[in-house]
């Protein structure tokens, strides 16, 4: 049967939750060998021969994370009983009240109305900005919301949703392992592992993390290969609301899960907990060293990517920044008007503009890369295009970090080493295109050297001519 004839649909388990297994049977090069292995322990057996594990749940990446899953809907409950009751009873306090009430009553937009804004910005605010600078969950969702979705919608994203139907197999068939990754607050993350060719579990390994509208299945089968022929363990990942990616269900109830997960998890702060729970899975699961590990971010990636590693300094792990931002509202304010087809320089086009500065300093969407990239402690590079059409180089990462590099007086040559420029190619997207050849042997010799993969000394030159050569083979 060929690729494009099969018309394949994710099964439901009995929760209504596909499961790993249920998804899919990928081709895995360790299933000989795991009936030897029943009764042993994964982490006590030799590192190639252990196998990939494919479930996995997340711990809290920190307290205040923790604490703020709970204070959303908190919050939510206390301003809509608060307004609630000071509507109903419009009443002054007077002294025979509680001194609860007089306190409440008296102070009505400190404790109702202050709360109500602030889950307003943080909530609603923020989803709708949401639509714009993450479509992917729109665009690629299969979850409960997809039945509610306008005819013409559906008939838009028909194709991305087939394509994705056709390309999974494929992927598959490169020795593609699926994943269940759970997040700390119960989302279900879609994940996708490659095993490089002699390397074990716990071996150098490249994590990639998405655009905005970007979906595993969309991915050449050629990405993992560039990774895995050159010995590097590959994994890449659907963010929440992406395919598979799913939250769990309330219930029994596949909306209501998907409406509280929403809820209480706003889209920035999950785009985060996914990262933390692939990076998690990778040191704590699979066992690969901090200094083996490499986060790779496209776009909106590289800063969601540069967040993490950020928040958690003392892990030290390598971070490659591609083409991607300084600042994300420098971004949505930039392309604002042309997002609406308004035009940039009338008067319709600056007030919008003005409206999206707004909206990103009250929702909380921003992602500071050029801040978090300075406490990023691990090995780190940057790539860019100066014909990038979606993220113009003046607002990229690099044109940042150059800035403050001649700030400091030294010029763009003291930070060439840490730089991948791309060549620019007309009348191409430079911004979403694959590596050219050369490009991809100088990406590959960062990752090597990122993850001391070629060893130190006169073993290096060697290791690298024979990557070039494995890489061109597989061209």
């Amino acid at each position: 049967v060929e690729l494009g004839e099969m018309a394949w649909s994710a099964p439901k388990s009995p929760t209504g939750h596909a499961g790993p297994a249920e998804w899919e049977m990928p081709r895995d090069p360790e299933e000989e060998g795991r009936s030897l292995l029943s009764g042993c322990s994964d982490h006590n057996l030799p590192s190639p021969m252990r196998p990939v594990p494919r479930v996995f749940r997340a711990s809290w990446p920190s307290a205040s994370s923790r604490a703020m899953f709970y204070i959303r809907p908190g919050l939510d409950l206390w301003a809509l009983f608060g307004i609630i009751l000071t509507c109903v009873l419009t009443s002054e306090a007077t002294e025979k009240d509680h001194p609860a009430w007089r306190l409440l009553r008296n102070n009505t937009f400190l404790f109702v109305w202050l709360p109500f804004w602030y889950r307003f910005c943080q909530g609603f605010v923020h989803f709708l900005l949401s639509l714009a600078i993450l479509p992917g969950p729109v665009i690629y969702h299969e979850g409960p919301l997809l039945k509610y979705y306008p005819k013409w919608v559906l008939d838009t994203i028909q194709e991305s949703h087939a394509l994705r139907q056709k390309n999974r197999p494929r992927l598959a068939a490169a020795g593609g392992i699926t994943l269940q990754l759970t997040a700390p607050d119960g989302c279900v993350i879609d994940a996708l592992y490659f095993r490089g060719a002699g390397a074990a579990v716990d071996g150098p390994t490249v994590i990639r993390f998405n655009g905005n509208a970007e979906a595993i299945e969309l991915q050449d089968e050629l990405l993992p290969r560039i990774y895995t022929t050159s010995g590097v363990n590959f994994l890449m990942f659907n963010y929440r609301g992406v395919g598979r990616s799913k939250f769990l269900a309330v219930w029994k109830s596949e909306l209501l899960g998907h409406l509280l997960g929403l809820n209480r998890t706003p889209t920035k702060a999950g785009l985060v907990l996914d990262a933390w729970t692939v990076t998690e899975f990778a040191l704590k699961e699979l066992g690969v060293p901090c200094s083996k590990l490499v986060l790779v971010g496209h776009s909106i990636g590289g800063a969601v990517s540069a967040e993490m590693a950020a928040a958690h300094p003392h892990l030290r792990v390598s971070v490659c920044n591609s083409r991607s931002f300084s600042k994300l509202s420098s971004v949505v304010v930039l392309l604002a008007p042309s997002f609406l087809g308004i035009p940039a320089a009338s008067r319709k086009g600056r007030a919008l503009r003005v409206l999206a500065r707004v909206s990103m300093a009250v929702s909380g969407w921003e992602f500071d890369t050029a801040k978090n990239w300075s406490h990023v402690q691990g090995f780190k590079w940057v790539e860019f295009s100066r014909a990038d059409h979606i993220i113009p180089h003046e607002i990229s990462l690099h044109a940042v970090l150059v800035e403050g590099e001649r700030a400091q007086g030294r010029g763009e040559e003291d930070m060439r080493a840490r730089v991948l420029p791309l060549i620019n190619l007309t009348g191409m997207d430079n911004h979403n295109r694959m590596w050219l050849d050369t490009e991809m042997v100088q990406h590959l010799d960062l990752v090597a050297e990122a993850a001391a993969i070629d060893g130190s000394g006169s073993s290096v030159e060697p290791a690298r001519r024979l990557r070039e050569k494995r890489l061109y083979e597989l061209l």
